[in-house]
């Protein structure tokens, strides 16, 4: 028990770190992070494609399988679509928001000559909005 809370009260004062990021330059630190979140995306995007494959791969088969035993076939399930409208709304949204907090962002540090770059986003959110709104009223009105 003694050595257990001598363990805990070092961990306490002296703190935990990985024993990498000690001997890492926070340049190097700096680079591995982007190249990191790079390749996880492409990771989970390559994962997403597979399965996607696996998927359509067991339908096949089972189809197959139905087929030679002289099953009828069900038809195939159509997946729902969303409306173009509601994507525009959901990215529109998104944009706006990002536009917002990038103008407050650097317009604090920079003041106005730099806060207007985040004007740029925040155009295409509200765009992407009034994009929405009318293709929202052209479906609506058939």
């Amino acid at each position: 028990m003694d050595l257990l809370y001598m363990f805990i009260e070092w961990i306490v004062t002296k703190g935990v770190t990985m024993p990498v990021f000690g001997l890492l330059r926070p340049e190097a630190l700096a680079i591995m992070i982007p190249i990191t979140a790079i390749t996880g995306g492409i990771a989970v995007a390559i994962v997403a494609i597979i399965m996607a494959g696996r998927k359509k791969e067991l339908e096949h088969k089972e189809r197959l399988t139905a087929m030679e035993k002289g099953v009828t076939l069900p038809e195939l399930p159509l997946e729902p679509k969303r409306p173009v409208y509601l994507q525009n709304r959901s990215a529109g949204l998104v944009m706006t928001c990002l536009g917002i907090a990038l103008t407050i962002a650097i317009w604090v540090p920079a003041g106005a000559e730099g806060g207007v770059w985040g004007l740029i986003p925040l155009s295409i959110g509200i765009g992407l909005l009034i994009s929405s709104a009318l293709e929202s009223k052209e479906t609506k009105d058939k």
